[in-house]
């Protein structure tokens, strides 16, 4: 309870529903609640509340008060597994990340956050063209707030090659009831694969990966900027994400009409993406010569396109429809999780699924894992090359 100058409380806060607090200076403490999922639209609920005082010592006291009660309320219970030092790039900094059966706690040095699986919708694991950094995705709706922005999607980069040796802090029976032996004892592997294996399985939400594109050099994405911000635009199955910066996802379903322009430039091209509710996206400054493959990809995804023609012009329609759909015939399933392994032909367009085509199932999630001692040496995040 809070109380007034004559010592009598004023109002009372559950600090159970407390999801976050900080310390935005040193004479206040700022207070972010869960949101309520059963409010009616038109419901007003408390989402934030700041307490301002004079006495840096009583800010002080009061932060690890509100900190320590609000661990032992709607957060009770023992970590699962911790990972120290993850980089985030949306919003930036290294946090310690703690994962629990029902949320994850992300500590920095400014920032706290808490975040239940419940506000996790997907997730993404996109291996970067530069071969050193893998991006994790988490989307997150409702989003997390650091002051007066919204984050709907929390970005990890991970370098590649830096392993992990976690042992997990659950009784090894029920570790195997619980998660049906998805997750071992002890895990040992690249971070990026066991982070984004636990946060997979924990929270149960669907994970998604490039599967079927494939640059002009073997890569995942391509290099392009969107604004301002340099970056790399990732090809979906059924949607796009950019990443870094700001993350940006779009479905191929929301999608109105893409048209391709300063065609006719030699080197760079740009991709504007306007959607079905009118907003209009511009990614710039693309590599002319990853225009086919991103024509072609498009193309079986029976996504409307407009501003091609200068690209194909003196090749002959026939021959470059040829060329741009010469992988249509492979229909065979992805059969493991690795995101970096050699893409696989397409396997259809016009679907109605959701994202489904991209999602990795429990079969293919498990399948990958078991094999991981088998294939050490190609755990690595590299794409496939080109061929000479």
């Amino acid at each position: 309870g809070v109380q007034g100058e004559m010592e009598e409380e004023v109002f009372e806060l559950p600090l159970g529903e407390v999801s976050q607090v900080n310390m935005p200076s040193k004479n206040e403490v700022a207070m972010e609640f869960h949101v309520d999922d059963t409010a009616g639209m038109n419901d007003e609920c408390l989402v934030e509340m700041r307490l301002a005082m004079t006495d840096e010592d009583g800010v002080t006291k009061l932060y690890n008060g509100i900190k320590a009660k609000a661990d032992t309320s709607a957060f009770a219970g023992e970590s699962i597994v911790s990972f120290d030092d993850v980089p985030l790039l949306v919003p930036r900094g290294k946090y310690d990340v703690d994962l629990y059966p029902n949320h994850m706690k992300l500590h920095g040095k400014s920032s706290d956050f808490k975040i239940l699986h419940t506000s996790v919708t997907r997730l993404f694991l996109l291996p970067k063209p530069d071969e050193v950094h893998v991006a994790f995705v988490i989307s997150l709706d409702p989003p997390i707030r650091q002051g007066n922005t919204m984050y709907p999607h929390m970005v990890f980069n991970f370098t590649s090659d830096k392993t992990v040796d976690l042992d997990i802090k659950m009784d090894p029976d029920e570790l195997e009831k619980k998660y049906k032996g998805k997750i071992q004892p002890r895990e040992q592997a690249e971070q990026w694969r066991v982070f984004s294996k636990m946060v997979r399985t924990i929270t149960g939400r669907p994970l998604h990966v490039p599967k079927t594109y494939e640059s002009k050099d073997g890569q995942r994405a391509v290099r392009t900027a969107l604004g301002a911000n340099e970056g790399y635009l990732f090809f979906l199955e059924s949607s796009f994400f950019f990443v870094n910066k700001p993350p940006t996802y779009i479905r191929f379903d929301d999608i109105d009409l893409i048209e391709f322009k300063r065609m006719d430039l030699e080197r760079r091209f740009d991709l504007s993406v306007t959607t079905n509710a009118g907003q209009t996206l511009l990614f710039s400054n693309i590599d002319r010569a990853e225009f086919e493959n991103i024509y072609g990809f498009l193309k079986a995804k029976d996504v409307t396109m407009e501003g091609a023609a200068e690209a194909t012009r003196g090749k002959g329609a026939g021959a470059a429809a040829m060329e741009l759909d010469d992988d249509d015939d492979d229909e065979s399933e992805d059969d493991d999780f690795d995101p970096t392994a050699p893409a696989k032909a397409d396997r259809g367009a016009g679907k109605d699924d959701d994202d489904e085509d991209d999602e990795v199932d429990d079969d293919e999630l498990d399948e990958e894992f078991e094999n991981e001692a088998a294939n050490e040496d190609e755990e690595l995040p590299k794409s496939k090359k080109s061929k000479s």
